[in-house]
């Protein structure tokens, strides 16, 4: 009987701390329609920004039972220039087993096989995460990540067109001394979905009930 109550009141305290965290998140938007060639930003519903694609080349990719919705995709864009995305979805029983975004960052590192990615500029605004780097000590590459429930978005912005027009309609003083530099022009399509069984990025969570503490979880 005791066994049974201590259970129970386990399963209370995870479902009170999954509502907190629910709703103590923002609602920030990442849409692609495939209809119309578009992807929906924004920091939430009230603020929508369409950013029309011109050719988009979608490549779904699935990591076992992990990621049943993640794709890349990578646009010539007419207006924003060279456009890399991943978007990755982890199943609830999933977990990252670091910071996806360093993982994303090392891989972009290694894949263009650079010699060093500086970070010269970061803001951090709701779920977004603008950053810009100096890429061997002479050009510059911006990336946008979302983050959001179950799902991570990562941009590369090549051009720096597309995080510009973003953080700007987040932060409308926003000033950047960097669009008149010389930007890295690199061709990055890898996905870290897909050297998931390699490197591990993450993993699917094994749950198991036992007699003596209730619901314990195995890493």
């Amino acid at each position: 009987m005791q066994i049974m109550t201590n259970i129970y009141k386990i399963l209370i305290i995870t479902v009170l701390l999954l509502f907190i965290t629910s709703c103590s998140s923002v609602n920030s938007v990442y849409k692609y329609s495939s209809n119309d060639k578009t992807i929906y930003f924004g920091k939430d519903a009230k603020n929508i920004i369409p950013i029309e694609l011109t050719n988009p080349i979608i490549k779904y990719h699935n990591s076992f039972s992990c990621n049943p919705n993640s794709y890349t995709l990578s646009d010539e864009n007419k207006e924003y220039g060279r456009l890399f995305i991943e978007y990755i979805n982890l199943s609830s029983d999933c977990k990252w087993n670091g910071l996806a975004s360093g993982f994303f960052e090392s891989n972009v590192k290694s894949q263009l096989k650079l010699d060093s990615m500086k970070t010269v500029e970061e803001f951090d605004i709701s779920s977004y995460s603008f950053k810009t780097f100096k890429i061997n000590n002479d050009l510059y590459l911006s990336i946008i990540y979302l983050y959001g429930g179950r799902s991570d978005r990562f941009i590369l912005d090549y051009n720096g067109k597309l995080y510009t027009k973003l953080l700007k309609s987040f932060k409308p003083d926003y000033k950047s001394n960097i669009n008149f530099q010389k930007r890295f022009l690199g061709n990055y399509d890898d996905s870290l979905v897909r050297k998931n069984i390699i490197n591990e990025y993450f993993q699917e969570e094994r749950w198991r009930i036992t007699p003596s503490i209730g619901i314990r979880i195995t890493l």
